[in-house]
């Protein structure tokens, strides 16, 4: 499972990695290309802002994965 992590600056991170919006589509097509179950888990700090996730959502969805979680829990920026 990859974690996509969203901050309150609307910062992302792969599995605790930062990397850029743009990124996220190429990684996930990287990703869905060469597991054969992707599922991804949406998580986001205690302050993260809801146009940023839907944003992070949507790649995921565009992509075509299907095993998608929402973590819920609080969690410090990045980790």
């Amino acid at each position: 499972m990859v974690t996509l992590e969203v901050s309150d600056a609307g910062a992302y991170f792969w599995n605790r990695e930062p990397i850029s919006a743009a990124e996220i589509e190429p990684r996930l097509h990287t990703y869905k290309s060469s597991v054969a179950n992707p599922r991804v888990l949406v998580a986001g700090d205690n302050r993260a802002h809801f146009g940023p996730t839907v944003f992070a959502l949507d790649q995921i969805r565009k992509e075509g994965i299907e095993q998608v979680s929402i973590e819920t829990r609080v969690r410090e920026q990045g980790k």
